[in-house]
């Protein structure tokens, strides 16, 4: 009897162990985080698979804590998020098991990204930063707009093939070939493709000649290309209807890719910190044109990150520093 009684322990005890390590598993998926801390709000980066590869879509959370009275506003991204591609984008209710292990639980917000790598090798997410206003009656800043940032991800991105080498000593070797009889009676074939290929020939050799006179197309200046964008901009007269940050987004992206193609600068995919020390560190702008420039974008970020709302004159004025800029 007791024989029977401890087999059945060491049963139940190996069906508790196996329940517990499928648990674990679960609870803990592989990615990679990154964490930071500013104030009263907490921002969580979470990245996963840890190496994917470069077929896989990339999942990206980004998890935002704060107080209730603390305003989080989503993160402004673009078309890409560091060196990957956006392919969906969401932002999704907290989980149980999220909600239970913060203190400000009704305040958590959560924005999902898919994202796509362009290559194999190292990817780099850049700083994820999140907008918020602190309301809280005992706060210093209330009502103050402040930003929290994460340290930048590194990723490696794989092949299918791994770090495998293709080797063409693998292959199979070549077939000796096999003599075909051609009866003579099957002389004119021979005859009929000569002909053929004599006039593919012929045709191959007049296209050539003809595109050989094509007279090539002018390529635009980057001045011609960003006064053509401005002036399309301007006549959909995007802040009558109130659209004034995606004006300012489409204004400052004129600018940024007319530095960019005369002067070889990556300003559209920098920050605008980023774009003015890399500008003043090379001194590509004398120093008058480059505080107007600096004006002129720092302005722009009041209204697409901070939600100023322009007046008719401040509008104006942007408009005339950004045409000053593209036809000097």
């Amino acid at each position: 009897m007791n024989r029977w009684l401890i087999v059945f322990m060491v049963l139940v005890a190996g069906c508790s162990q196996r329940d517990d390590r499928s648990e674990s598993a679960t609870d803990h998926p592989a990615a990679i985080e990154r964490v930071a801390e500013k104030g009263p709000v907490q921002l969580v980066v979470r990245v996963s698979p840890i190496e994917p590869r470069l077929s896989d879509l990339v999942e990206m959370d980004v998890v935002v804590t704060a107080p209730p009275d603390v305003e989080i506003k989503p993160p402004t991204f673009g078309d890409a998020v560091g060196d990957f591609l956006v392919r969906g984008y969401s932002e999704r209710t907290p989980d149980s098991k999220s909600k239970a292990k913060s203190e400000n639980a009704d305040n958590m917000r959560v924005f999902h990204y898919q994202l796509e790598p362009v290559a194999s090798g190292t990817h780099l997410i850049r700083s994820v930063a999140i907008e918020f206003i602190d309301n809280r009656e005992s706060s210093e800043a209330k009502g103050k707009t402040a930003f929290i940032e994460s340290e930048p991800i590194e990723i490696k991105i794989t092949t299918e093939q791994g770090d495998q080498t293709p080797d063409l000593a693998n292959l199979e070797p070549m077939v000796a070939p096999v003599a075909i009889e051609q009866p003579l009676r099957f002389w004119w074939i021979g005859v009929i493709a000569t002909g053929i290929a004599l006039a593919v020939l012929w045709m191959v050799r007049r296209r050539r000649q003809q595109r050989d006179h094509v007279v090539p197309v002018r390529q635009q200046s980057p001045a011609e290309i960003a006064q053509a964008a401005l002036t399309q901009l301007l006549s959909e007269n995007l802040p009558a209807a109130g659209l004034f940050k995606e004006f300012y987004v489409r204004l400052t992206g004129v600018v940024r890719c007319y530095v960019e193609g005369t002067t070889g600068l990556k300003a559209p995919e920098q920050t605008t910190e980023e774009f003015l020390r890399e500008m003043r560190s090379k001194e590509i702008f004398s120093a008058e044109r480059s505080a107007r420039l600096t004006e002129f974008l720092e302005a722009a970020d009041m209204v697409k990150y901070a939600g100023q709302q322009p007046g008719a004159e401040q509008i104006g004025f942007s408009i005339l520093r950004a045409r000053e800029f593209v036809e000097r």
